[in-house]
């Protein structure tokens, strides 16, 4: 039964609503309940209610839980606690790397952010470490403390324990493994002389003011795990890069008793050298590669489409051709990829660069013909070689530079003809070379289309819609190869991730998949204190989900962080 009691601390007295029952045959209190002060009590009674809520905060729930509880499952975080353990009631140094791979998936910014993204996500409230052991400095410091010395390079056997995670866990594919290199620009001083990877190079985004550093990354072609990379000088061509990081990756799979011959890499044509193939061959891997087109067999690049066959219905608009030709200095299979979409998104990117070109060459006309106008037939021939440098474009337009009357004019044209022999035999088509001579062309066009899982991921990491790569504030070798690691990470949480709701999501696009797992939250509800000293009471309140969003939840198991430990 229920019953009211006070007690006296000091010269004050507290009130308790009890519950008492036998206990061994004694009444024993067995529940009871904090009231407060006589005056408390009176408080509560005239509102005639609950108390009036303080506050509300809102606590990001579904993609932080998600992507830890992926990290969990897949073995990630099991892998990288075998390399750096965690000390007593401390995060470890792989609590570090995972919070900034999710941070740069949920909220991507420098790490003094990381701290109150932290306390406002449902991450704070799992792993029970206070949000000011992730300050700025903490990672710094977290981050200084992993060995990358030669012959103890933790990050190196950090990348070999995930792979023998995955491998344990059946989570790769058929060992087709794509491969691909990208820059990232820096922000760092041209006088600082503390990095030796950020070099001036050519960089793909265009920044070539900035120095920059390179990535080479091998990762599955399937699964979309991350299985190797490597930071390098971003002064380095393609080519010359290969090597170095496929001696690791050999001894990586050497150490998991993996077959090379099992493996197949996928290069895009920047890479695929007669050094390098010669390379691969001699390391017993298997290789695919884009050929540049000019050094293709005419035979080949020329068929009808007629020639072709067409693959099957995973291959919309998909034919191919294959032969056996002698290429690099030894006989090869060649498959000539002839792809509808292809050549249709290729001639729309053609006409529409040829028309600006053409508008440009137009108004320096106009230019060309004002009096007093200054031009050298250098800088007007300059001027329209930067016009037409776009990839086939200087094929289609014709032009031819006069001068009459101390006038210089400029006439252009499109070329019709040679616009329909880029349509008929140029535009979608891509050859394509393998050591793997006892493989169809089907074979070898499927395992060549991991190659566009990585340039996705490339593009994800450069503007920031999947995990962003940028903003990236260091400048020490030792901390850029970190925040490569932590980077390379996160997209392997987030691939498994989307892996695991494609099963039950069919036409799942990544983008769809994070912004509904953002969708998903909490709200914690603040209420006064019990007494001047008491601790504020808290109340969770979970919004009203869609039912895309209460099917993410049920398939994923989010709520499993409620209750799991750290």
């Amino acid at each position: 039964m229920a019953s009211i009691i006070h007690k006296k601390k000091g010269d004050r007295r507290y009130y308790y609503v009890v519950h008492s029952s036998r206990v061994n045959g004694k009444p024993r209190i067995t529940k009871q309940t904090y009231l407060g002060t006589a005056e408390a009590v009176e408080s509560m009674i005239l509102e005639k209610g609950a108390p009036l809520p303080q506050q509300a905060r809102t606590i990001e729930f579904g993609l932080p839980a998600a992507l830890w509880l992926c990290a969990q499952r897949c073995g990630i975080v099991e892998a990288l606690q075998s390399i750096w353990p965690q000390p007593r009631s401390a995060p470890s140094i792989a609590h570090y790397l995972l919070l900034a791979a999710i941070h740069r998936i949920c909220d991507p910014g420098p790490k003094t952010q990381v701290e109150q993204w932290y306390t406002d996500s449902i991450l704070s409230r799992h792993l029970g470490f206070d949000s000011k052991r992730f300050t700025s400095q903490a990672f710094w410091d977290a981050f200084d403390r992993i060995e990358q010395q030669e012959g103890n390079d933790e990050l190196e056997h950090a990348q070999a324990a995930l792979l023998g995670a995955w491998r344990e866990r059946n989570l790769l594919s058929r060992y087709v493994l794509a491969y691909d290199t990208s820059n990232f620009h820096t922000w760092m001083s041209t006088f600082n002389e503390r990095s030796e990877f950020a070099k001036r190079g050519r960089n793909k985004q265009k920044r070539h003011d900035l120095r920059q550093v390179g990535l080479s990354y091998v990762m599955d072609g399937e699964a979309g795990l991350s299985l190797c990379h490597k930071v390098y000088p971003g002064n380095l061509n393609d080519s010359s890069v290969l090597p170095g990081l496929v001696d690791r990756l050999v001894g990586m799979l050497d150490s998991h008793s993996i077959e090379r011959e099992s493996v197949t890499l996928v290069m895009d044509k920047g890479s695929a050298s007669t050094v390098n193939t010669s390379m691969l061959e001699e390391r017993g891997l298997g290789w695919i590669s884009a050929l540049p087109w000019k050094q293709a067999p005419k035979e080949l690049r020329e068929m009808s489409i007629e020639e072709l066959e067409p693959l099957g219905f995973a291959h919309p608009g998909v034919s191919a051709g294959s032969c056996m030709e002698l290429c690099h200095g030894r006989e090869y299979l060649l498959v000539l990829k002839y792809s509808s979409c292809f050549a249709a998104e290729q001639m729309q990117s053609v006409v529409n660069s040829a028309t600006k070109a053409m508008e440009s060459m137009r108004r320096l006309n106009r230019e060309l013909g004002r009096p007093g106008a200054r031009y050298t037939e250098e800088g007007i021939r300059n001027r329209v070689s930067r016009y037409l440098q776009a990839q086939f474009v200087s094929d289609i337009v014709n032009w031819e530079l006069e001068r009459s009357n101390g006038v210089w004019r400029l006439n252009f044209s499109m070329d019709c003809e040679q616009l329909s022999e880029l349509m008929g035999k140029r535009f979608g088509r891509t050859v394509l070379m393998s050591n793997r001579v006892g493989w169809s062309g089907e074979q070898v066009i499927e395992a060549y289309d991991g190659q566009q899982k990585i340039e996705r991921v490339f593009r994800g990491l450069k503007n920031g819609q999947w995990i962003s790569w940028n903003p990236m504030y260091h400048w020490t070798d030792s901390k850029i190869r970190v925040h490569a690691f932590y980077c390379m990470l996160g997209v392997s949480i987030l691939q498994h991730l989307y892996a695991e709701s494609a099963k039950f999501w069919k036409d799942l696009t990544m983008e769809k998949l994070l912004e509904e797992l953002s969708g998903i939250m909490q709200f914690e509800i603040l209420y006064p204190s019990q007494g001047a000293s008491g601790p504020q009471r808290t109340a969770v309140v979970i919004p009203k989900r869609t039912k895309t969003q209460e099917v993410l939840a049920e398939k994923l198991r989010l709520d499993e962080i409620l209750t799991s430990g750290r």
